[in-house]
């Protein structure tokens, strides 16, 4: 039986679906939980599996969802036509009745200690503390986001991101020439023991010049000397950037799922 978290022992069960650190879906589920489990007025609703089943967390929010764990796809994916839910992210290795992989991508992993560090381009200055408005507008004109980003989906993102920096959930840095931002990348869901990177973007007349690395290698080692487990979703095309910054493959797949029908 699928339960809306709502009781303690709920949001216990919901967490224990959680726990895999290198499961990006994990790790961002558990972020979005902590920021929006006691807002409804987010939007956000958090579902799981009764007493004595196995764990499974699902966060839905409009159109999007987040599936981690061992929830019966059947009963699920019913759930999700229900709530008119139309993209899901997840790692499970077997599709929903229903639903289609929409696209699959490569987790990579930093080493324990952190990739090794790579130097700030000449004449460029570091922000860590940037304005999200900036960065979000910086996005939108870059290719990290999808085609399902529109106008209403870039407001959701950039309240969200508000929302979860004023709470130390997410840490994003730009790198800047004479005030512009010419990249950014950041840690947009960062739990107890885990950190996931992603939206990594550099300004088409500065590619090639090592800003995006020296800013993933610098954020990642800092969240490695804290102690978290670093993992990053790599866009088809861009493996092999990651893996000459140090960061490994271990078999596991992110995918984006949709309905069979659409």
């Amino acid at each position: 039986m699928i339960r809306l978290v709502e009781s303690a022992a709920d949001a216990a069960r919901f967490r224990s679906a959680l726990a895999d650190a290198q499961d990006p879906v994990a790790v961002e589920t558990a972020v979005r939980f902590a920021a929006f489990h006691q807002l409804p007025g987010s939007g956000w609703k958090f579902y799981t599996g009764g007493e004595g089943e196995k764990p499974f967390a699902l966060a839905v929010r409009g159109a999007s969802a987040l599936l981690t764990g061992s929830a019966g796809g059947e009963e699920v994916a019913l759930l999700l036509n229900f709530l008119q839910a139309r993209r899901l992210k997840t790692s499970r290795p077997d599709p929903l009745p229903g639903w289609r992989q929409d696209a699959a991508f490569h987790v990579f992993h930093a080493p324990a200690e952190g990739p090794g560090a790579r130097p700030l381009p000449e004449g460029f200055v570091l922000n860590e503390a940037p304005s999200l408005l900036g960065v979000t507008e910086f996005l939108w004109g870059g290719e990290s986001m999808t085609a399902h980003h529109d106008r209403r989906s870039t407001d959701t993102f950039y309240s969200e991101i508000c929302a979860m920096r004023n709470r130390g959930l997410t840490e994003i840095w730009t790198l800047e020439e004479k005030g512009a931002t010419v990249a950014t990348a950041g840690a947009y869901a960062i739990s107890e023991n885990a950190a996931l990177l992603s939206a990594v973007e550099t300004a088409p007349a500065f590619r090639g010049r090592g800003c995006a690395g020296a800013l993933v290698c610098a954020l990642a080692r800092k969240l490695c000397g804290q102690g978290k487990a670093v993992c990053l979703v790599a866009r088809p095309g861009v493996e092999g950037f990651y893996e000459k910054l140090g960061f490994e493959q271990r078999g596991l797949t992110y995918g984006h799922a949709a309905p069979e029908n659409e």
